[in-house]
């Protein structure tokens, strides 16, 4: 099988099993517990925190443990936005964010917030002074995502920040880093984003983990209430063992040969696409190398991709949780129906080969003679 649906989510590592296996076969104790059993779990616990605030270029003390990016992000949208409500009355947040930030917003402007959205270009890049002109007195919080999750479209999220905070110092920044996390360099702590979210089985940790950051001193209203784990912030029994495997996950990723190998394959699938006629790239040039999203012309993302994994081949036409609808992102980009339709999104991980690209490059030319052939 070849795997290039990496954005969607990624095979779990071998060292992220081991973690888990040990966790819950040696660490199952609840780490408020006051016997020695609990205080080993919650060793471990303080251990990952610290490899994951390492990773993210902040301080163990402002990472807290959530179930993934989805809540991470609702929990710092809800909780800096109300917690600004007496003064904040607008949010500016860019048009082609993830449904976890869109339709925490989109619920916001139902408590009274005024939306301001700022669209992709028809290149997929969003203006950072578009974004930082919508900014005024009132606006309580501005979020956009470090990197799109069906185009790879980057923005500075510390020349946002910088920006934001040099309008109005109180405006909350929050960055949606899920796709960005280990894939860049930039650390946390040199930038004045307020909160930043990150999901686990993007970087070959188990599904339900993730983590939020939230800079120290940083005011967020609390939503969710129980014993006071995660300092409050987000109460329940920390997940131990999923916990311990994101941590593995961390440990294992060399961010450095991450990046290079898919600046080399990105390079090698952009000039196939180009050379071979295969379609019209939708990827800013500027994009993240770990994703590239094209449109096969002529030939509907669905049909596709249902004849690429017949042939063992996984990739997608857009966002996982989309749900099959047409792409939000492109169509938030003004692209006419037929490229939005024909889309599709490949998306690499530290284990993706050019032999794979080769492959699916193989497969695509053989799509296009195929199901013409066939009528479809």
């Amino acid at each position: 099988m070849i795997y290039l649906d990496n954005a969607a989510t990624t095979k779990v590592c071998e060292q992220s099993i081991a973690a888990a296996d040990r966790a819950m076969r040696e660490l199952w104790g609840n780490p408020s517990s006051l016997y020695n059993m609990g205080f080993e779990a919650k060793k471990a616990l303080d251990r990952a925190r610290r490899t994951i605030a390492d990773a993210m270029g902040c301080t163990e003390q402002e990472l807290y443990f959530t179930a993934c990016g989805t809540e991470s992000n609702n929990i710092a949208i809800l909780g800096a936005a109300r917690a600004r409500k007496k003064w904040g009355k607008n949010i500016v947040v860019t048009g082609y964010e993830h449904p976890s930030v869109g339709n925490t917003v989109d619920s916001l402007e139902k408590e009274g917030f005024e939306i301001r959205r700022v669209m992709p270009s028809k290149y997929g890049t969003v203006s950072l002074d578009e974004l930082l002109s919508r900014v005024d007195s009132e606006t309580a919080l501005v979020t956009a995502m470090a990197v799109n999750n069906e185009t790879g479209a980057v923005i500075d999220i510390k020349r946002l920040a910088q920006g934001v905070k040099s309008i109005n110092s109180r405006t909350a920044v929050h960055c949606d880093c899920v796709q960005s996390f280990l894939k860049t360099k930039i650390k946390l702590k040199d930038t004045l984003v307020d909160t930043a979210s990150v999901s686990g089985h993007k970087v070959h940790a188990p599904k339900g983990v993730g983590a939020l950051y939230v800079r120290k001193g940083f005011n967020l209203e609390h939503s969710q209430f129980g014993g006071g784990q995660e300092r409050g912030l987000r109460s329940g029994t920390e997940n131990t063992a999923q916990i311990l495997a994101f941590a593995a996950a961390v440990e294992s990723w060399d961010i450095k040969k991450a990046m290079d190998n898919a600046a080399r394959l990105a390079l090698r699938l952009r000039n196939a696409i180009v050379m071979s006629g295969l379609g019209i790239i939708n990827s800013p040039d500027d994009a993240s190398d770990f994703v590239v999203n094209f449109s096969l012309i002529g030939y509907r993302s669905e049909t596709v991709l249902h004849f690429l994994d017949e042939r063992g081949i996984c990739v997608s036409g857009g966002s996982a949780c989309s749900g099959g609808k047409s792409s939000h992102t492109l169509t938030a980009m003004g692209l006419d129906n037929a490229r939005v339709d024909s889309a599709l999104r490949i998306s690499f991980t530290t284990d993706s080969t050019a032999e794979e690209v080769d492959a699916l490059v193989d497969a695509l030319c053989e799509a296009q003679k195929t199901l013409v052939r066939s009528g479809k």
